[in-house]
């Protein structure tokens, strides 16, 4: 029998994202020992792709009210009565403002739940980020957010530096021999979030051989802005744009086939699942070295190397590296930097925090 009972809340996800796929995987996880559910709250009147909660137990809470403050003390009057009927041993927080509401949810239930933040993006850049101190414990997914709470008077033994799980791959994934392969794997964004047009002006100062495969998909004018960027660099012969795909992984395998190495121009990230996932395949990768997440991933010329953000000379040199063929390190002594977070580990420090046994 379940021993916790584990209610995750959050605003209502988009579906496609790095966000969902993390709880997906901490689901799994943890469902055979634990009593999982999900309450999600709704504030916008737009339809949300919920396949990735098949098989969980979910609900959405609605509010449409236009009162932010108002809005809020809905929501967690909402979320108090299901705190009531439900009883959870631990309300774990997904966004900062979800903090704040399932603080005062707790107070209004007159419930003595412990409550954690487990926040997917750099709290540097989080909107509403200090709403995250209402959490009574923080499930920390990079040193950075550590660094960001500890300097806003949180608790050393309060914070539990957890990073996110990866699933270790039997399978390799080989490098070319001839043409170059880079792959890039997310939301297609031009200048913030993503900064894709830093590692197109990057391409085009390298020479050689070379193909980036973009698999993703974004709003029609960061597509437009870098279809443009690419004419105007003369790169659209080198790029090829498959679009969102489901498996991302599996396609890679069966299209892509083989692969030089992931990029990854971030101004901001949280702790990037997208490393993890490509060094799982002995990939290496080439990232920058944002403010939070990817220094914690990337360990320099052992599964990949790391350039200042905004230091496109810097990202070309890198890259024109690459396809010279310089020496990389073994598959598997790239997919073997990162043990500490493959799922096994993972799992037993999250039990370890929630005192959860199974029995």
């Amino acid at each position: 029998m379940p021993t916790k009972k584990i209610m995750i809340v959050g605003f209502e996800l988009g579906g496609l994202g790095g966000t969902e796929t993390v709880c997906k995987k901490l689901y799994n996880l943890l469902n055979r020992c634990s009593d999982i559910n999900f309450v999600f709250l709704k504030q916008e009147r737009k339809e949300n792709n919920h396949d990735w909660l098949e098989n969980i137990t979910y609900c959405i809470l609605e509010c449409y009210q236009k009162n932010t403050p108002l809005r809020r003390y809905i929501f967690s009057y909402k979320l108090s009565r299901i705190i009531k009927k439900q009883r959870p041993d631990v309300i774990i927080s997904i966004d900062a403002i979800s903090c704040y509401i399932s603080n005062i949810a707790n107070k209004l239930a007159f419930g003595k739940v412990k409550t954690f933040s487990w926040i997917h993006l750099s709290l540097f850049s989080a909107y509403k980020a200090k709403f995250v101190l209402k959490s009574e414990n923080h499930l920390s997914i990079s040193n950075g957010n550590t660094e960001y709470l500890i300097n806003n008077g949180v608790s050393k033994e309060k914070i539990f530096t957890i990073f996110n799980p990866f699933e270790k791959k039997e399978e390799i994934i080989l490098r070319p021999n001839n043409v170059t392969k880079f792959i890039f794997i997310g939301r297609i964004l031009a200048k913030e979030g993503k900064n894709l047009q830093e590692m197109f002006n990057a391409l085009a100062m390298v020479r050689g051989d070379w193909e980036l495969h973009i698999i993703g998909t974004g709003a029609s004018e960061d597509m437009i802005f870098l279809e443009k960027l690419s004419d105007n660099l003369n790169l659209s012969k080198n790029i090829f744009w498959h679009g969102w795909i489901k498996n991302p992984w599996d396609f890679v395998q069966r299209k892509v086939v083989e692969v030089s190495a992931l990029l990854l121009t971030s101004k901001n990230e949280g702790f990037p699942m997208v490393l993890g996932e490509a060094i799982s395949y002995g990939i290496y990768c080439i990232s920058s070295d944002c403010q939070t997440g990817t220094t914690d991933i990337i360990k320099p010329y052992r599964n990949g190397e790391l350039y200042p953000v905004g230091d496109v000379l810097k990202l070309s040199y890198i890259l024109q590296n690459v396809i010279s063929k310089n020496e990389f390190p073994g598959y598997n002594e790239i997919k073997n930097t990162i043990n500490d977070i493959y799922d096994d580990k993972y799992i037993l420090k999250v039990k370890s925090i929630l005192n959860i046994t199974e029995e």
